[in-house]
């Protein structure tokens, strides 16, 4: 398989003992895996193997997963830490000027009134009042927070995360 692959929930420990797992979800809406058919498992080996999933139920406190071909307690325990990937083609599409944060990590930062780059984004954290995104502006590590004025496009056509900072920071266009 030549796409890349995308990691959305590690398994955690076995629930019970008909072979459920609890699962460490890292998507924004869990009602996802609800719609999935299959998923591919990354096991600690770096062994790769898909495998179909039975049911999904959410509960107040996470969610369970069954997968076909486990059916008892020692079975779920040799998956406990596997990565939980999809194709990054079954990937929901996000509405227009929203984007996924491996798509942002690495966009050139552009300032906005000039067009000049000045700078890279390094990682985007998940804060409470909204995605703060951590700039390399030529050494100088600012941060600006989408929620804010600061933050004009996100643009992934053109890989560039669109800014006008409020202050300079020291950086000449």
């Amino acid at each position: 398989m030549n796409e890349e692959l995308i990691l959305i929930a590690r398994i955690g420990k076995p629930h019970g003992i008909r072979g459920d797992v609890t699962i460490q979800s890292f998507s924004h809406d869990d009602r996802r895996f609800q719609k999935l058919k299959r998923v591919l498992l990354r096991m600690s080996s770096g062994e790769i193997a898909e495998r179909t999933i039975s049911s999904v139920r959410l509960l107040p406190t996470g969610i369970l997963l069954k997968l076909e071909g486990v059916d008892d307690r020692d079975v779920a325990e040799t998956l406990r830490n596997a990565e939980i990937l999809i194709p990054e083609s079954e990937r929901p599409k996000l509405p227009k000027g929203r984007a996924y944060y491996d798509e942002i990590i690495g966009m050139k930062v552009v300032d906005d009134e000039t067009g000049s780059a000045i700078g890279l984004v390094k990682n985007v954290l998940d804060m409470p009042a909204g995605d703060v995104f951590v700039l390399d502006l030529n050494g100088v590590e600012h941060l600006v927070t989408n929620a804010g004025e600061e933050v004009r496009k996100i643009d992934l056509s053109k890989n560039e995360l669109r800014v006008k900072l409020l202050e300079t920071y020291g950086i000449s266009s």
